[in-house]
């Protein structure tokens, strides 16, 4: 039984627009530190499964940058997707590959543009996963203990604890979306709920048998292309056959109607870096507590991520603001709103500026 990786990489990060864009999304910036997001993703697994174990999914436009982002990377571990679907058809498309690489794969799913600051904590904390995930057919995911009352992430209710010699393991009572701020205080007052890493870990064909039960619809389209896979009729295949597949997350297709799921506890200084605001808590701060990059002068200025390319940026008498100057485009945002960017993108969209996606 073999253990893989799978990176899951098309995202488009409209959270960090403009410096996100539909040709250079949020996974291949080098946001915090010298590596970009997905190269960090691929360091940190390094010490856990070799590159030929570890499988990238990404979007057809993304391929070249994939391959020089992580040149180490076999092509053939590189699964392309025509188009985004989200979690559940990517995932269900990874597992096929898999089986055709091994008869019986156990894989861990992660995104490719999380923060992870203590490696050692979470190969520790992985390694734990995919050990129940190998031992018994079970869908195991991981939530991080809260250290704030989040309103940007879903979480996860701990049930009683699965496992009399392991403390951090425990039955899932429920997912729970978003909340709002009091709710966010609520559970992190009580101890029970913890955020949702969105990574996890199962047998491939356990994960495609629950994906059978609860999404019958995505199941039969991925047989259909499961056939074509490793032929040289793979990419007209699935050109033609994966826009059909509905578009639903893990978590809402599977995750959440699943009853027999496993949670470990973790706490190695996790973040979905989901916003400017995000990124701005795990930089470095001047004394004035600013974290910028690139040219900028300030006078009286405070709590504010200033974020350059080819322009000076110069403030005077502001605070909690996001501003990022990018090709041509500046964003002035309050670091309270910093989630409502992807407002602003929808409402690009929906006037016909794409050219500043």
């Amino acid at each position: 039984m073999g253990n893989y990786a799978v990176i899951m990489a098309g995202g488009k990060g409209e959270r960090f627009w403009p410096w996100s864009r539909n040709d250079f999304p949020k996974q291949f910036l080098n946001l915090i530190g010298e590596r970009s997001l997905i190269q960090q993703t691929f360091d940190r697994l390094n010490g856990f499964f070799s590159p030929e174990k570890i499988l990238v999914v990404t979007g057809k436009a993304f391929l070249p940058l994939v391959q020089e982002h992580l040149s180490e990377l076999p092509r053939n571990n590189i699964v392309v997707e025509p188009l985004g679907r989200n979690t559940a058809p990517c995932i269900g498309l990874a597992a096929l590959y898999l089986l055709k690489k091994d008869p019986d794969p156990v894989m861990l799913v992660l995104p490719a543009d999380h923060l992870v600051i203590n490696e050692k904590a979470f190969l520790s904390c992985i390694g734990r996963a995919m050990e129940l995930a190998s031992n018994e057919d079970v869908l195991v995911t991981i939530g991080i203990t809260p250290t704030r009352p989040e309103t940007g992430y879903g979480y996860i209710e701990k049930a009683e604890p699965a496992l009399a010699k392991d403390p951090m393991v425990y039955r899932v009572q429920r997912f729970v979306e978003k909340p709002d701020n009091q709710k966010a205080r609520e559970f992190l007052d009580s101890g029970l709920f913890l955020w949702n890493s969105g990574i996890f870990a199962w047998k491939a064909r356990f994960i495609l048998k629950k994906i059978k039960k609860h999404l019958p619809l995505l199941y039969k389209h991925l047989q259909e292309i499961d056939q074509y896979l490793g032929t040289e009729k793979e990419t007209e295949a699935l050109a033609k056959l994966f826009p059909k597949v509905p578009e639903i997350s893990i978590d809402y297709g599977v995750m959440e109607k699943e009853p027999k799921t496993l949670l470990v506890q973790g706490d190695f200084g996790w973040d979905d870096l989901g916003s400017w605001a995000a990124l701005a808590e795990h930089s470095p701060r001047d004394k004035n507590h600013n974290v910028s990059k690139g040219k900028h002068l300030s006078v009286d200025t405070k709590d504010c991520l200033v974020y350059g390319q080819e322009a000076l940026i110069a403030t005077v008498g502001v605070s909690n603001l996001a501003i990022v100057q990018t090709n041509g485009i500046v964003l002035v945002c309050s670091m309270d709103q910093a989630q409502d960017i992807k407002k602003l993108v929808n409402q690009l969209k929906a006037e016909g500026m794409e050219k500043y996606l």
